[in-house]
């Protein structure tokens, strides 16, 4: 390996610990945890969630006005706010949350693979992940249609992120410049200063905002409660090379230590519509333990019109990827650009992680490593909860 990145030390992000050691990116947590044999422990702003009232129930449970709240205070830290767009219902309510409100954006950004698009359905009917990439025509392009429309000052960026991707020298030290997403295009894909633009904004000096829209809130039934958690999955989605500019950062619009009554009122509606009486039959959703894929998915499709009021739950989107290493996401790449350097420098850097990194800290599948485990935070108690779990048909395994 012979590259060296810049990681952003942002605390509110989340870090792991080992010892005395902090680590802001999780495969250098695992690499020494391997080394030390120590198990690293993961805090995702435990110094404001664990001393939250989280069984209190909210002050208000009008979302829509937190999330203006969220808008605001957002606006009122930086200079620049640049939002990832990719369609979904996240970053869409982060979006109306500015927009509808007349809270200034400065820009969002779509990030796509034009070079990928040969030999890849097109297909509005199929929703399966390989698909991914027609959400930019389906669900993306059409809210970008929609801002150009009704709020022009906003810039829009399409970054094509296979050409940086494709032309690139890197070795399996790529590795590094993700946290829990190794699919081939991650990496590459939302780079601080993509294109010409974003380079400008950041040597003016601004202080500039990448805003992601992570995430619907983790809630869960265990052991007769109701519990809100965080997950670093989730919390890893953002790129950690910032470079050598100072005057970025990664904000999450809904999982902020800065915020948390927004993320306390949307479990507590979560919790409250699986309570009624009507509803309760549907309580084996949210059971713990449950990594039933159907399951999880069916609990995405009835939460986000009870906590985002303003998307379309009608909008086009594929299913999500089983898996870190080998993501369906990409799709696009595995077909069109095998006997590449860049594919084979793929492999060697999911070779370089098995290599150097214990195997307990892996999820397998089929006898081969597919991604890491995922570290989660301290369940926080909501309530009581009147479902008794059965104790059949319980899914352990992705």
């Amino acid at each position: 390996m012979n590259k060296t990145y810049t990681l952003e030390r942002n605390d509110k992000l989340g870090f792991y610990q080992i010892g005395e050691q902090k680590f802001h990116n999780k495969v250098m947590a695992l690499i020494e945890g391997t080394k030390t044999n120590q198990f690293p422990e993961w805090n995702f702003n435990k110094n404001v969630f664990d001393n939250y009232v989280w069984s209190s129930e909210p002050v208000t449970l009008n979302l829509k006005e937190l999330y203006r709240q969220r808008a605001q205070q957002i606006r009122d830290q930086y200079d620049y706010i640049r939002l990832e767009l990719s369609g979904g219902a996240d970053g869409n309510t982060a979006l109306y949350a500015f927009l509808l409100n007349g809270i200034p954006l400065d820009e969002v950004v779509f990030r796509y693979p034009k070079a990928g698009e040969k030999n890849v359905t097109d297909d509005p009917f199929n929703t399966k992940p390989e698909n991914t990439l027609s959400e930019y025509r389906y669900a993306a392009k059409p809210t970008m249609d929609w801002i150009a429309t009704h709020y022009p000052t906003v810039k829009i960026t399409i970054h094509d992120y296979s050409i940086d991707m494709l032309n690139s020298d890197h070795d399996e030290s790529w590795v590094f410049l993700t946290r829990d997403y190794f699919q081939p295009g991650h990496p590459f894909k939302h780079t601080v200063d993509a294109v010409d633009g974003h380079k400008r904004t950041l040597e003016e000096g601004k202080r500039v905002c990448m805003l992601w829209g992570i995430d619907k809130p983790k809630v869960c039934v265990k052991d007769g409660k109701w519990y809100s958690y965080f997950m670093d999955v989730q919390t890893n989605a953002a790129n950690p090379n910032i470079g050598d500019y100072t005057n970025i950062s990664n904000e999450y619009f809904f999982w902020t230590p800065d915020f948390p009554e927004l993320v306390h009122a949307q479990a507590h509606t979560i919790k409250n519509w699986f309570n009624l009486e009507s509803n309760k039959y549907l309580q084996h959703l949210v059971r713990w333990p449950n990594y039933s894929f159907s399951q999880r998915t069916t609990f995405e499709h009835i939460v986000k019109p009870l906590i985002y009021e303003d998307y379309d739950p009608t909008t086009f989107q594929t299913a999500k990827p089983t898996n870190s290493f080998y993501n369906e996401m990409d799709h696009w790449f595995y077909t069109n650009f095998q006997d590449t350097h860049v594919y084979r420098t793929w492999q060697a850097g999911l070779d370089f992680l098995v290599k150097n990194i214990d195997a307990k800290y892996f999820n397998n599948e089929i006898g081969r490593p597919v991604g890491f485990v995922g570290f989660i935070s301290p369940f926080y108690y909501l309530g009581e909860a009147s479902f008794t779990d059965p104790g059949t048909n319980i899914h352990y395994k992705f």
